[in-house]
């Protein structure tokens, strides 16, 4: 029988599941299960689909997958190949943007989303998925997180790893 890890963990304004399986494993969610809408592959590949869909998503080690159009849906997933992966869940109502910090930034820019006539209430986070990038001179490691604001810099160093950049919509 192929088995799976699978961990969670609440940091209040969202969450962070891993997964972390052998080739074959088959995993099926349903809605009230599924909260995650962003993947991200640290490695293996997979295929992702809505249940009984024939369309699917392959999942490869070393990319980002925005999975939000299928938050609401009955989804499978089979292992081609080991595979850890890390999701971000949302954990209440709000919409959420996300991406990685690109490998050219060398600087968070939280001035084009907060700056603005009328306030804003968004709140974004970072999130180290793989490696020890640096940011404004802390050195994080996987699984660690951060609440980023404005008007404050943050000065980054990728170092070989990767970063998440999400934004909750409020």
């Amino acid at each position: 029988m192929t088995t799976c890890k699978r961990y969670f963990r609440n940091c209040n304004e969202f969450g962070i599941c891993v997964n972390i399986g052998k080739k074959g494993y088959v995993l099926a969610e349903e809605p009230t299960e599924r909260k995650t809408i962003f993947q991200y592959g640290i490695y293996g590949i997979g295929k992702f689909a809505r249940l009984f869909d024939p369309n699917y998503i392959t999942f490869e080690g070393g990319k980002f997958y925005d999975v939000r159009e299928y938050e609401k849906d009955n989804v499978v997933f089979e292992a081609q190949e080991d595979f850890f992966l890390i999701g971000f869940n949302k954990l209440d109502d709000y919409n959420w943007e996300g991406r990685l910090i690109d490998k050219d930034e060398s600087k968070l820019d939280l001035k084009s989303i907060y700056d603005h006539e009328i306030p804003v209430n968004h709140r974004c986070f970072i999130i180290c998925f793989d490696g020890s990038p640096i940011v404004n001179d802390k050195k994080l490691k996987r699984y660690d997180y951060a609440e980023v604001t404005y008007p404050k810099e943050y000065n980054i160093d990728l170092n070989g790893g990767v970063l998440g950049f999400f934004k909750k919509l409020c």
